[in-house]
């Protein structure tokens, strides 16, 4: 019997918490596969990815920053959700066919019902949720929080032009997010700890300052980076970006190795720690 091997690919993947999901996944379950992650340099994409798909034995990719929007033109297929948002995460190599699919959002709701499920606290307001960055993760975020009933999505982007003329979002500037910080009932981040260099003088602490007591909650998907993002939300309103990582595997798991994976307390932890490990 061949032995499946995965992995994630992106330009920055070494610190990926995704071997461990993945490789905690196989002892439990008892399955004899690998995963692994690789590297790509942006100018290599094309080449690199085209190498990797041809592999023996290889059954799915996970793809990363900067490349779920790139992978599409190398798929055979694309399922409805992944064209709907525009970006892939989750490829699957199935015989001669390379199709490609979007777990993100799924994993974005998943993550959210886990936490209430879990005796922290509901998100109440609905009316307005905020989204900081426009890259593949973003868009699958925007997508999730329509299914969701948020009735108005603010986005806020490095660059203005690529949102301004989008549909069902209200597009801003990143600098003037410290205007809207406190409205929003679901404050999403997307984007990592630099972009705090782009915003106003002090925004970041004027955020800080003025609205924690009065924000709704913050998710953050950067897990890997120091960011002062959740420090502007009361502990119970914090959701970090390891537990959308887990929800978002899950399904990749399953369609990869035949077993659906239990989202448990230990493996939580065990995220947490190195996640905690890794930022000091």
């Amino acid at each position: 019997m061949t032995r499946k091997k995965a992995y994630v690919i992106g330009n920055s993947v070494s610190k990926s918490l995704s071997p461990i999901i993945f490789n905690y996944w196989f002892k439990k379950y008892q399955i004899d596969a690998e995963y692994e992650y690789k590297e790509i340099k942006e100018e290599n994409f094309h080449n690199d990815i085209k190498k990797i798909l041809e592999e023996k034995n290889l059954c799915g990719l996970n793809i990363t920053i900067p490349f779920k929007e790139k992978i599409i033109k190398y798929l055979d297929t694309i399922d409805e959700q992944a064209k709907a948002i525009g970006a892939v995460n989750c490829v699957s190599k199935e015989g001669k066919k390379i199709r490609g699919t979007n777990t993100d959002w799924a994993g974005f709701i998943e993550s959210i019902k886990w936490q209430e499920n879990n005796n922290l606290s509901k998100i109440k307001n609905k009316n307005l949720a905020i989204v900081v960055g426009y890259g593949g993760s973003a868009k699958a975020i925007i997508y999730a929080l329509s299914l969701m009933g948020f009735k108005k999505i603010r986005v806020f982007n490095r660059s203005f032009n690529k949102i301004s003329n989008l549909k069902n979002i209200i597009p801003h500037r990143l600098g003037d997010l410290e205007n809207y910080f406190k409205e929003g009932g679901l404050i999403v981040n997307t984007i990592p700890i630099n972009y705090k260099k782009e915003l106003k003088p002090n925004t970041h602490n004027a955020i800080i300052n003025k609205n924690t007591k009065e924000t709704g909650h913050g998710f953050d998907l950067v897990y890997n980076y120091n960011t002062f993002f959740l420090k502007n939300f009361t502990s119970k309103k914090r959701i970090y970006g390891y537990h959308m990582l887990i929800h978002q595997a899950a399904p990749c798991f399953f369609k990869w190795f035949g077993a659906q994976p239990e989202i448990d307390f230990e493996l939580l932890d065990l995220l947490k720690k190195r996640v905690s490990k890794s930022l000091k």
